[in-house]
């Protein structure tokens, strides 16, 4: 009991932050995490505690997946250096 005074179930915010970020997710093609975000929706309107947790723990290791991939990414680019420098002709 002391842990819904502490943590209340505010379905609407907790929706409303999920379509923000599931927003966000689509605009970067992040299907996986744009997809867990509709499930924590769906669990929302569906007033599912359980299902918002469960969601969101699938949605947290998508995260780190992502996050992993793009560290890649970055990195290459990195290396790569200055984009003008990799398409510049030799003269």
């Amino acid at each position: 009991n002391h842990c819904r005074e502490k943590y209340p179930r505010d379905f609407n915010r907790w929706d409303a932050y999920m379509q923000q970020l599931k927003g966000s997710c689509s605009s970067i093609g992040a299907s996986r995490m744009k997809n867990e975000c509709m499930s924590f929706r769906d669990s929302c309107g569906q007033r599912n505690v359980e299902g918002c947790m469960g969601s969101f723990q699938k949605l947290k290791r998508e995260h780190a997946v992502l996050r992993q991939k793009l560290e890649s990414y970055f990195q290459l680019l990195r290396q790569a250096g200055p984009a003008g420098a990799a398409t510049r002709p030799v003269m």
